[in-house]
């Protein structure tokens, strides 16, 4: 990760529903077990705007449904559920390196992010996710689920 980090902040949202109200993905899986920060819109938009100027505006960039996030657990049911939603709505603050990465059509940056990573270690699952914490701002995938 770049030493130059940006500070900025979101709201966790666990299990959150897609934009047509439920919680199945596109593929057929759920958001039950999700816990995603939801991130500023405008930031977003400026990393998909920056990207698409690194591009040259040759490439089409889609925001991802539920908006600019960092998705801390990808359903992960985990061993403590008792905790699960013991912090919705909360605001976590966290760290990105603005330089913007692709894998596999998903467009994202890096995040550090240890009220994240002690969130999932109080929920018993492991501190570190797979793959790491980012935050997705976009993808050039038709149909991409994140």
């Amino acid at each position: 990760m770049d030493a130059a980090l940006l500070a900025a902040t979101g709201t966790l949202r666990y299990s959150p529903q897609l934009g047509h109200g439920g919680h199945t993905r596109r593929d057929g899986g759920s958001t039950l077990w999700w816990l995603i920060v939801d991130c500023d819109p405008e930031l977003g938009r400026y990393l998909r705007h920056q990207f698409l100027l690194g591009h040259r505006r040759t490439r089409q960039l889609q925001s991802p449904l539920w908006g600019a996030h960092i998705s801390a657990i990808r359903g992960e049911r985990p061993p403590r559920e008792a905790l699960w939603k013991r912090w919705d709505g909360a605001t976590v603050a966290f760290e990105y390196d603005p330089a913007v990465r692709e894998t596999d059509g998903f467009v994202w940056c890096p995040v550090r992010c240890e009220r994240l990573l002690t969130l999932r270690e109080e929920l018993g699952l492991p501190r570190e996710p797979q793959p790491g914490l980012h935050l997705t701002i976009g993808n050039s995938r038709v149909g991409g689920v994140e």
